[in-house]
């Protein structure tokens, strides 16, 4: 983890500072990931690292604090990866499990006074998503509280300048992981693993479990904090275009109970 971003994580903060930071700014982050094939290249816990990555960064911007991510993610195919790899996902939960998992943490959140809750997933398929938006659904209503929960980057508008999507261990996730872990990335281990690297695989369960954009033509650290930054903008932006919002309802109805 980057330096900078110690400021705004949770378990490594003291008391009076996330007592500061609460009253500043209400907002809790929630990464969330998987452990997971990410190719030779990567680590297994890329999802949640990169999760928390873009949280932080979005504290940073926003204001607020950062939980720890949560590495249990939802794999419908199971612990899925190249012939004699196969077990290096860690997928076996079910969408109900998870589901509790989460409502745990987001009542916690609500019951310690933040007003925002925002689900950030790195491990970025819909079923994850949704299963988050959920239970800060459940966890929220009817306390005053919001939130929302978003793939890590899909708040990018069309056309965006930053030219390439979500991936799975291709360019996007290996330049986020090089620019906050760099040294969990080897790209070495995918040069020597054997396997021919086009400029872009369309087919994850192939044998680098890979698809978009080579990583080895196209990561670099500098992309990745790139997609860091724009990513930490929009979701701190909505977060308090959230707060905001909430504090204006309230306001509203207290000016109608007036």
């Amino acid at each position: 983890m980057l330096k900078n971003y110690e400021p705004v994580c949770y378990e490594l903060l003291r008391p009076g500072q996330v007592k500061a930071r609460r009253e500043a700014c209400p907002i809790a982050y929630v990464p969330a990931g998987a452990l997971e094939w990410h190719s030779f290249h990567n680590p297994l816990g890329t999802d949640g690292l990169k999760a928390h990555t873009v949280c932080c960064e979005a504290a940073l911007h926003a204001g607020g604090v950062v939980l720890p991510p949560v590495h249990q993610g939802y794999h419908s195919a199971g612990n899925w990866g190249p012939v004699g790899w196969e077990n290096y996902t860690l997928g076996q939960c079910d969408i109900e499990s998870l589901g509790a998992l989460y409502r745990c943490i987001m009542r916690g959140l609500v019951v310690a006074g933040y007003l925002v809750l925002v689900g950030v997933t790195g491990h970025d398929t819909h079923p994850q998503r949704d299963v988050l938006r959920m239970a800060i659904g459940e966890a929220t209503r009817g306390t005053g509280a919001a939130g929302f929960a978003v793939m890590e980057g899909e708040l990018l508008p069309e056309g965006d300048d930053l030219g390439l999507r979500m991936d799975h261990a291709a360019a996007w996730e290996t330049s986020v992981m090089m620019y906050a872990y760099p040294e969990s990335v080897d790209l070495d281990q995918l040069r020597c693993s054997g396997y021919p690297m086009p400029e872009a695989i369309d087919s994850m369960p192939g044998p680098l479990g890979i698809t978009g954009l080579s990583p080895l033509r196209h990561a670099s650290a500098e992309l990745g904090q790139r997609i860091v930054e724009r990513l930490g903008q929009l979701i701190g932006d909505r977060a308090r275009e959230t707060l905001v919002a909430e504090h204006r309802a309230c306001h509203s109805g207290e000016e109608d109970l007036s």
